[in-house]
């Protein structure tokens, strides 16, 4: 089956209703919830994020060494990013050069701190999936907090 294009009005309907969702999330739920309900939404990127690495290595990575790698070689040979994950102990660091989140990139969303909260989701559950202790993400910059990059410090206990 080929693609099928979406009109432009398509388009900026499904902007206004990813804006309209990020904003009544702010306006009509507590911080503790807003921030339950984006990282929850983080969670599928991460499937399909993992998905990718297990076609890369054979298989589903297993510990962070072998996400680190996979997701390392993703960015790298699928994607065509320089920006590579960096391990230090129990901690692993990534700087973007700009907001990498593909609804962004596609026009659908702005970047801002609600929408940022979405990729605290996304790490916390690529990592979850292969550490048994706790996963703590920190946004340490971010496009939708005004800053010119994005970078994120995961810990971890594996």
């Amino acid at each position: 089956m080929a693609d099928e294009l979406v009109s432009s009005r398509a388009l900026a309907r499904s902007q206004a209703w990813i804006d309209a969702m990020e904003h009544a999330i702010v306006d009509l739920a507590d911080e503790a919830a807003t921030a339950g309900i984006m990282k929850a939404a983080g969670r599928p990127c991460a499937d399909q994020i993992l998905e990718a690495c297990a076609q890369i290595q054979g298989r589903r990575p297993e510990t962070v060494a072998e996400l680190l790698d996979a997701t390392n070689r993703r960015r790298a040979e699928c994607l065509g990013l320089d920006n590579q994950w960096a391990r230090d102990g129990s901690s692993a660091y990534l700087r973007l050069d700009g907001c990498n989140c593909t609804l962004v990139k596609a026009g659908l969303a702005k970047p801002n701190p609600t929408h940022c909260l979405c990729s605290v989701g996304m790490f916390e559950a690529l990592f979850s999936s292969v550490c048994r202790g706790s996963v703590t993400v920190e946004v340490l910059e971010a496009v939708g907090f005004g800053d010119t990059c994005c970078e994120f410090r995961v810990e971890f206990q594996e």
